[in-house]
């Protein structure tokens, strides 16, 4: 194909310009929405855990720090997924297919992302067995710091020289908390 042809049927022909441009258009507000729904999702979120807090039976602050982290993660996790599906739809890619495939890929994928599915359930068991919570002082597998976030995958951990550690959850075997009380529980 010749240049003067691409240019005639893709650059100057106004029914693929206006397409192009809606198809755009489209995917402007599907971003914004998004960024408007994660918003208004998160300050939901916070606002939920700040009544919560003031409830007769109330849990202790860091844990409701880190579960509303986590419970933000989760809603930016989805509504990524549905922007990108929404996106893929609007461009024109056939979804269901999309998906079909993705499904017996996902089979083969699955067992190389053993890893991740190990650091996902452990990051559940350490969040909801409370081991530890933003802004605890731990010691995890040797690395002293302060809880900065425990994710679903990755826990950070801020060391008193500055430096940030990100640990998976999976790899870790033994946490000393400091911030537990006198207690100083070590969980192996």
């Amino acid at each position: 194909m010749d240049i003067q042809k691409i240019v005639d049927e893709y650059i100057l022909n106004p029914d693929k310009l206006i397409s192009f441009g809606e198809t755009i258009l489209k995917i402007i507000v599907i971003f914004i929405a998004a960024k408007v729904i994660i918003r208004v999702a998160s300050v939901g979120i916070e606002q939920i855990f700040k009544m919560s807090s003031k409830a007769p039976v109330r849990t202790n602050e860091r844990r409701e720090a880190t579960l509303t982290k986590l419970c933000q993660n989760i809603v930016h996790y989805v509504v990524y997924f549905m922007v990108i599906m929404t996106v893929l739809e609007t461009v024109g890619i056939d979804i269901k297919a999309l998906l079909a495939g993705v499904s017996v890929a996902g089979l083969a994928i699955g067992f190389g992302a053993q890893n991740l599915v190990k650091d996902v359930v452990t990051g559940f068991f350490i969040i909801f067995e409370d081991q530890f919570s933003v802004g605890d002082k731990v010691k995890i597998n040797d690395i002293d710091g302060i809880i900065e976030e425990v994710g679903l995958r990755t826990t950070q951990l801020v060391a008193e020289t500055g430096e940030i550690y990100f640990v998976a959850n999976s790899s870790i075997t033994k946490v000393a908390n400091y911030s537990l009380g006198e207690k100083r529980k070590e969980i192996a």
